[in-house]
């Protein structure tokens, strides 16, 4: 079986609970196109897979074999600030306002399953 063309050599897999919410918050933080999601038989989120952007993230539900644990992110999108405003309009909380930086304009944000985002504009010579 070919990998899919979204596959990258290095993907993040995130371990969160309440992968279904998590789910939601993908799509309305990043415009996230959810490309799988693996049911196990209980219903949870088994395996899935986000693209945002070019860029994929793939995580499953916790569970007593899996606790969840936090992870940062970090992203780097024309889109970047967009991103962090729909990010704390969802709940989520500031870690940096905007700030522009020497890479670009940059800022942080802490979700609701303890990760954190790093989101950057690139800077433009």
């Amino acid at each position: 079986m070919k990998a899919p063309d979204y596959y990258q050599p290095i993907m993040p897999y995130l371990i969160v609970k309440n992968a279904e919410n998590f789910i939601e918050f993908l799509k309305a933080v990043f415009d996230a196109e959810i490309k799988l999601v693996v049911p196990r038989a209980d219903g949870t989120v088994m395996h899935a897979e986000a693209v945002i952007d070019k860029g994929t993230i793939m995580f499953a539900n916790a569970n007593a074999d899996y606790p969840s644990f936090p992870a940062g992110m970090f992203i780097f999108s024309p889109r970047a600030i967009s991103f962090y405003d729909q990010a704390i309009a969802y709940g989520a909380k500031s870690i940096q306002e905007p700030d522009l930086r020497e890479y670009g304009l940059n800022a942080g944000f802490e979700d609701k399953w303890g990760n954190m985002w790093w989101v950057t504009v690139p800077a433009v010579d």
